[in-house]
């Protein structure tokens, strides 16, 4: 699945209701790691959906990061690239 270009509402984890948005909130939030979300968000390693957490941690953890820290001015319009929301895969 290409996370990138879902949208906020879909649905990750269903037993937990966890969304996209709510995994990229935590990442804005601090979290860095898929353990850092999953405890976060209350997910556990067992539930239906949380083996993708780790895909969408390596999409948006550096896409956050690089906008935290000025290097990524969102939107990707003008973009140079280099980051997994401006890829077209």
């Amino acid at each position: 699945m290409n996370w990138a270009r879902e949208s906020a509402a879909t649905i990750v984890c269903e037993e937990k209701g966890t969304t996209l948005r709510d995994i990229v909130q935590g990442i804005m939030d601090g979290a860095e790691t898929t353990g850092e979300i999953m405890a976060l968000l209350g997910v556990e390693s067992t539930d239906k959906g949380a083996d993708q957490i780790p895909e969408i941690m390596d999409v948006f953890v550096p896409v956050v990061n690089a906008w935290k820290s000025g290097g990524c001015g969102g939107g990707c319009a003008g973009c140079g690239g280099g980051c997994a929301v401006g890829e077209d895969g």
